[in-house]
This record gives structure tokens, C-alpha cells and sequence, in this order.
């Protein structure tokens, strides 16, 4: 059930090789376990027993699906790493989804932007922008604090400036994000109200498939979503809308809550990045203002601080830039062909689906279907016309007009169902190569009181069975002499165990 791959356990597979008395005879495979999380463990016990090629297209299914499931993680890692690294950077990264698809094209949707004072240009333009201001600094020569003492002055007042108007901004992009978190929560809190109610709403329409009548009237005053009390003078109508009409609009609603999250989740991500940014300007701004002050009062030879300082901080933020810049096309291109694998992956698992039986499959089936209805000719089955059942190629289960054998069938019937079902497993494997032992053991297999007529009819067949090589192992309470009689002419061997003994002694 988890997508990884198991064992298929004796246990699975022997209710088509023993029926036993308590509860084997209560439907076809009744006691096929279901605890071992394995999925359709009917499905897979039939496909080894019978060796169809359908189970080697199904593991291979389950491998492909395992491997899509792995790269939809790996995918969300490294999409991850990437927010977490542009974020930390004042770097907004967009045209990267949350899991792959087929429709996304690295070259026409992925883009890299800062927050460049003037609104989000290309990251390769800030850059570039960025290196040649610090070339034209790098040219500059430069002067002494006392020579330049005027121009940092002048310089400190501009960045003190700039600082407070810089503060107001960053106090107000903070607000801003804040808000936008608050506005992703309440979507969030509305969509899973929604959810459940859409959930509540399927359930009530299955249930009134299924036959359940509801009071739906409205002629108490309270509200019937929420409960609580209505005053005099509110209206609701005697005509509320349908199950199926409150579905269709949930759908609707959750619909629009969906893209309205999706922009949300959009204008979060680009208020926390704007965030990071402004703050990472008010640090640099202010280590500015440090140097230009220390600079001041420095002695008047000294070289200019201050400069010195701009042209280490500049080139910081280059060199920064150009890191994560490279450290996110590296983990494009790692999302890059996580994409293309993930899209050859889902094709190879669009092919395998569209399979249907091999040939070899389909003439086991068909073999399977003509043992059980010849069988059920002969065991008087008349519930049903026996030419009109046959095995189900998609759950291979007896079954009648795409329904399994089970419904309108007579208690005894049923019974010779599951003779006819496992007698045919068994011949089947016969004739062709497979995984059956050709063991077939049944606990008092005369059910229901079945026809005398239909017994002997079984026991001529699993004499028929025993001849042809196969071991058939019946044990019954049936009078002795009755018993001689329906076998006789028939080969077989029968052990007699006198009433009050048992067949396995304890050692003297």
C-alpha cells in the first residue's frame, strides 16, 4: 500500500488450494487476506498463480510509480534550496512550480529578478550594472580624508537620509508582509472548511444513492449549516438547493479559493523577499554611515576610509550575487533533468496503462472461463445461464454482465461457483505453465445441501483431475455406503475414520 514491493505470502495464495469449512465456503476467495498491505491481493495471488504477463506489467508499474513518487521529492528539495537561497538573497525566482510537468519549459518560464531600488529588473542586468559601477570606483583614485572631507560630509547627510526614509519602508514592507501571511492563512482556514463541507455533501449524496431519505425542511429557526438561533423577520426559502447543487457550486467555491491562494501564496513570497532585501540595503547603508563617521575623524593623511569601504561593500554584493546566481542555475539545471526523467517516466507508465492482456494472458483467461461454465453445466448451476458467466480479465473473477458472481445467487450455487472457480485454476495450470502445486484440498466441500446429482458430478471430476496427475483431497461427513456408491467406477483412494476418532493421534 506504501508503492514499495513485498512478499507474496503463502497465505495469499492458498485459498485457491484449500477451502476450509468455517469460513472458506462463503463466496469466491472469502479468505484472501487483506492485512498485509498489499494492494489488489486477489489480483496479484490469481496473476502468479496462473504466471500471467499482466503481474510483470503491474511490478513494472509499481517500480515506474515508486521512481515518479522519488523525483516529485527530489523535486520539492531542490525547489526548496532554491526559495530558501534566492530569499536569503533578495532574489525573486519565478516560473518554478511545486512539482513537475509536462508543460514546463526552463528557457520560457524560469526568471531570475532583484529588487533594484526602482522595481525587479533581470538579475544578469543587476549584475552587470553592479560590476561596472565598481569598475568606474575601481579606476578612481583614491584621496585623503582631508581632501575629501567635504564630500563625506556631504555623503553621511544623503545616507542618514536616506536611512530614515529607508527605515519608514522597511517598517512598511514588513506590514505588508505580515498582511499577506495572514491573508494565505485565511485562505487556507477557508479552503479546508470548504473541503470538509464539499466532503460532508459527497457523503450525503452517496448516502441518498444508496436509498437514505433526509428532512431537509427549514422550519425551524435556526440555521441549518451552523445551528445557531435566527431572530424574527429572517426568511429562508422552502426550496433550498440540492445535494448535487450544493456540490457543484463547493466545487466552484473551492475553485476560485484555490487561485485566490495561489496569488496569495505569489505576493507572500515576493513581500518576504522584498523583506530580506531592504533589510540586507539597511545593513549595508548603515555600515556606510559607520565608515563615513569613522573616516571624519580619522587623521586628515589617511587614505579616505569611507571610499574604501563602498568599493568592499560593492564588490561584496557582487560577488554575492554572482554566488547565488550560480547557485541556482546549477539547481535549475539539476530541476531540469529532474523534469525530463520525471516526463519519460510518466510517458513509459502511459504506455504500460494502455496495455491491454497479451495474447498468452487472454488464452489462459479464456481457458479459465470454458473449465468453469463446462463445470457449471455439469453441477446443475441454475441461478444463472452458465454460458453467460465468464472470468473477468481485470479482476479474474467470475462474473456475469461486468458484475462478480455473488448477488441472486442461490446459497447452493454459490457453492458450485466456487468448485467450478477452483477446479478451473487448477486444469488451467495443467495445460499451460504455471505456479499452481496442483494440490486441491476441500472441507466438507457438500455445502448447503447441495443435489445429491451436483456432489457426484464434483467427485467425478476431481477423479478426473486425480488421473490426469493432479491431487484432489476431499473431507466430508457423508454416510459411508452413499459415498461407495457415487464413487464407484470413479479412481480414488478413501480413508474411513470411525465417529469419535480423529485422522491425527497423539504418539503412544
Amino acid at each position: 500500500m506504501d508503492g514499495s514491493e513485498g512478499t507474496l505470502y503463502l497465505e495469499c495464495l492458498f485459498p485457491y488450494f484449500f477451502v476450509e469449512q468455517k469460513h472458506g465456503w462463503s463466496g469466491v476467495q472469502a479468505r484472501i487476506p487483506t492485512y498485509l498491505g498489499i494492494q489488489d491481493v486477489s489480483k496479484r495471488s490469481a496473476e502468479f498463480i496462473l504466471s500471467l504477463d499482466a503481474m510483470d506489467m503491474v511490478l513494472e508499474s509499481q517500480r515506474i510509480e515508486s521512481a515518479i513518487t522519488l523525483i516529485e521529492a527530489d523535486w520539492k528539495n531542490v525547489e526548496r534550496n532554491i526559495s530558501d537561497m534566492s530569499t536569503r538573497a533578495g532574489i525573486l525566482v519565478r516560473g518554478i512550480p511545486k512539482k513537475p510537468h509536462s508543460s514546463w519549459q526552463r528557457e520560457d518560464l524560469v526568471s531570475l529578478e532583484v529588487d533594484s531600488g526602482s522595481g525587479w529588473a533581470p538579475l544578469d542586468d543587476e549584475i552587470t550594472r553592479l560590476a561596472s559601477d565598481l569598475e568606474e570606483q575601481n579606476a578612481q583614485c583614491l584621496t585623503s580624508v582631508g581632501e575629501a572631507a567635504p564630500e563625506i560630509e556631504e555623503s553621511l547627510s544623503l545616507n542618514q537620509d536616506r536611512a530614515t526614509q529607508l527605515s519608514i519602508v522597511l517598517s512598511s514592507a514588513i506590514e505588508e508582509w505580515e498582511q499577506a501571511k495572514k491573508q494565505v492563512l485565511s485562505l487556507q482556514l477557508r479552503i479546508e472548511a470548504l473541503e470538509e463541507d464539499l466532503r460532508k455533501h459527497k457523503d450525503a449524496a452517496l448516502l441518498e444513492q444508496l436509498g437514505a431519505t433526509g428532512n431537509y425542511s427549514l422550519h425551524d429557526a435556526a440555521c441549518p449549516t451552523c445551528g445557531q438561533s435566527l431572530p424574527d423577520g429572517f426568511e429562508i426559502t422552502d426550496y433550498p438547493l440540492t445535494i448535487e447543487d450544493n456540490i457543484s457550486h463547493l466545487d466552484k467555491e473551492l475553485t476560485t479559493f484555490r487561485s485566490m491562494q495561489l496569488d496569495a501564496d505569489r505576493v507572500a513570497e515576493i513581500s518576504q523577499v522584498r523583506v530580506f532585501r531592504l533589510r540586507e540595503e539597511m545593513a549595508s547603508l548603515r555600515a556606510a554611515i559607520r565608515s563615513q563617521k569613522d573616516a571624519l575623524i580619522s587623521p586628515s593623511s589617511l587614505p579616505d576610509s569611507a571610499k574604501l569601504a563602498q568599493r568592499f561593500k560593492a564588490e561584496e554584493r557582487l560577488n554575492a550575487l554572482r554566488s547565488v546566481r550560480d547557485s541556482i542555475e546549477s539547481s535549475i539545471d539539476e530541476l531540469e533533468s529532474l523534469a525530463a526523467t520525471w516526463q519519460q517516466n510518466k510517458e513509459a507508465l502511459a504506455a504500460l496503462r494502455r496495455r491491454e492482456l497479451t495474447t498468452a494472458d487472454e488464452i489462459k483467461i479464456r481457458s479459465l472461463t470454458d473449465s468453469l461454465t463446462s463445470q457449471l453445466e455439469a453441477y446443475g448451476f441454475r441461478s444463472l445461464e452458465p454460458r453467460s458467466i465468464d472470468v473477468s480479465p481485470k479482476t479474474y473473477r467470475p462474473n456475469h454482465e461486468g458484475f462478480d458472481l455473488g448477488f441472486d445467487l442461490s446459497a447452493s450455487d454459490m457453492i458450485r461457483v466456487i468448485w467450478a472457480y477452483l477446479f478451473s485454476f487448477m486444469e488451467v495450470s495443467r495445460e499451460f505453465q504455471t505456479n499452481h502445486p496442483q494440490l486441491l484440498i476441500f472441507d466438507e466441500p457438500r455445502q448447503q445441501e447441495a443435489a445429491r446429482f451436483s456432489f457426484q458430478q464434483l467427485l467425478r471430476r476431481a477423479a478426473e483431475n486425480g488421473a490426469a496427475g493432479s491431487q484432489v483431497i476431499f473431507a466430508t461427513s457423508e454416510e459411508e455406503d452413499d459415498l461407495r456408491s457415487m464413487l464407484s467406477g470413479l479412481p480414488h483412494q478413501m480413508t474411513s475414520i470411525p465417529r469419535g476418532e480423529k485422522l491425527i493421534k497423539p504418539r503412544t
